[in-house]
Parts: C-alpha cells; structure tokens; sequence
C-alpha cells in the first residue's frame, strides 16, 4: 500500500504541495514529528492486520453453523448459509464496493498521506537547520515508545 508519489490524488495534496514548497507553517516539537509517525505506522500496522482478518474470514471454508449438509444427512439451515454469505461479503467481496477490507484500505491511504505530510514539513526544517536534522535523529533513536491512544469501538455516555 505505499504511496510513493501518488499524492494528486489525495485529499491531502494541496497541503503535501504547500508543504514541499514551503508555503506551508507547522509550529511542532520535533519529539510530535518522531510520535506522529510512529503512531501512524501503528495504525497502518493494524489495518493490516485487521485486513489480514478479513481476508480469512472471507475464506473460510466452514463455519459449522449448519450452511453445509452434514455427514449424518442433516438439512441445511438456510439462515446459517445467510449469514455466512453475509460475513464473507462485508468482509472481502468483490460485490460489495463497501467491504470492510476496501474501507480500511481508504483509511491506511489517509494515514498515509497524513504521515507524507508531516514527514515533509519534518524534511523542510530538518534540511535546512543541521542542528535540528541532529536533534530529530537522536530524538527518533532515543525517545521512549508511547502508547498509541486506545481506540473506542463503542462509545455510550458515562463510559
């Protein structure tokens, strides 16, 4: 999923271009640039692997919740092939423009561009003040692991 330089068609281009050409001001700790990027490289790590989930949910040959005949000749239950079907289309289908896998893939690209655009407002100060471009590699070798944020799948109120 890398990005190499397909930023035109982001949302984020028109900022990555002000970024690369200096039109654009970020007032940041170089210690934010080192944890935004390890962040985003966190999130992109677990798209994948939610994606890799998918991929395997999508496959899944038997679910044993009666959507295949069994050896002892039982009936099929048709809402167990239902929701199998089901499953395998919200996870991965090419039918379904609306896969989770698909969806998740349009949020690694904006987490990527997020990070191309931090990484490039990073580049501009670092390579223009030496003593900067040292402080941010010592920070990036040298600063502890932060936790990412803990994600809230369900939020209700009072918790």
């Amino acid at each position: 999923m890398a990005n190499d330089d397909k930023t035109s068609a982001s949302p984020l281009a028109n900022l990555i271009t002000e970024a690369r050409e200096g039109r654009l001001t970020v007032r940041m700790d170089l210690e934010r640039f080192v944890y935004i990027d390890r962040d985003c490289e966190y999130f992109k790590d677990q798209i994948v692997d939610i994606q890799a989930t998918m991929t395997r949910i999508s496959n899944q040959d038997k679910w044993d919740l009666g959507e295949h005949f069994t050896p002892q000749g039982e009936r099929d239950l048709v809402s167990g092939k239902t929701m199998v079907k089901r499953w395998r289309e919200k996870s991965q289908s090419t039918q379904n423009p609306n896969n989770i896998y698909k969806v998740l893939e349009s949020h690694y690209k904006v987490i990527e561009d997020f990070q191309t655009l931090f990484r490039t407002v990073r580049e501009r100060i670092t390579g223009v003040d030496t003593d900067q471009a040292a402080r941010y590699h010592d920070l990036e070798t040298n600063l502890p692991q932060q936790a990412p944020a803990t994600p809230k799948i369900f939020s209700w109120p009072g918790l």
